[in-house]
Formats: C-alpha cells, structure tokens, sequence
C-alpha cells in the first residue's frame, strides 16, 4: 500500500470507517502518553453526558489538548504539521472497525522507529509558553504538577 501523509490518512479512515474517530496531533504539543489519555478520558465523558466542547469526539478532543475552545487555535497549535512528528489517536466503540481501521493505518504510513514522547524541561516550558504560563509559576517546576495543570486545564474546556 502506497505511503500518505498524516491528512490525507485521518481523512481516509474517517471515510471508510464511520464508527472510529480518528485525530492527529502534532507530537511537540502532547505532554506524554498519560496527557492523551487523560484528555480522552474527559472526551469520552463528555460524549457519554452530551456536553462536549465541539460537535465531534476528534474536535474535542483536539480541543481539550491544546487547552483552548477555539478549532482555528486548536488546529494551528496541536494539528498535524508538515514535516512534524505526528501522534494519531483513534477510538471507537466497535472494536472490530478499531482493529481493522489501525492494521488500515499502520499499512498507509511509512516504516518509522520514534521514541516514547519527549517529557522534560523543554518540552515543558515550551507548551507553558505557548498557554501562556509564567516563567517563575509553580507548574512550571515539576512535571507531574505540569501534567495535573494540564489534565484541568482539559476538563475546564466547555462550549
């Protein structure tokens, strides 16, 4: 199967499987595997309860990860990037088309060895940048208080 890139892939999975939602994220702006998974799990809630942020499950979770309400924000800060690493995050309440749509994902994108997500100072300090954060805040100090900053920043995004 020939090679795509990240958008063209998201959009082929959402058109051949109706029942997976699929989102792309930018790897420079997920702090860790946890931060994902977190933000999905308020996603999830929030579809279970009828208040998510955006009409679709991807759009609010790509909200909830960029910590903002705005798409235009959100894409432009945590969207896929030419060029960039790009993290793909799929989910779906059937588990067949969840299997089928990853083996359909993993034979589109090219062979690529990547380490587990970068979580240090930098990676801090560059997200805390772009939310705005202080240079002297206390969440800028700790990563797993930065990850908590995170997680509530995700759950405080509403319509």
């Amino acid at each position: 199967m020939e090679s795509v890139n990240g958008t063209e892939l998201v959009e082929q999975i959402r058109h051949r499987f109706e029942n997976v939602y699929i989102q792309g994220f930018n790897t420079e702006t997920i702090f860790g595997l946890l931060h994902v998974v977190e933000a999905l799990k308020i996603t999830l809630e929030a579809l279970k309860r009828g208040i998510m942020a955006a009409n679709r499950p991807e759009l609010d979770l790509l909200l909830r990860i960029s910590c903002t309400t705005q798409i235009s924000k959100a894409i432009s800060h945590a969207g896929i990037k030419s060029g960039k690493c790009t993290c793909f995050v799929m989910f779906s309440k059937n588990k067949r088309d969840l299997l089928k749509a990853r083996y359909y994902a993993l034979q589109s994108l090219p062979k690529f060895d990547s380490p587990e997500f970068t979580v240090d100072a930098s990676t801090r300090n560059t997200l805390a940048t772009k939310l705005g954060l202080e240079a002297g805040s206390y969440f800028m100090t700790n990563d797993s208080e930065f990850l908590k900053y995170l997680i509530e920043r995700a759950a405080l995004i509403t319509k």
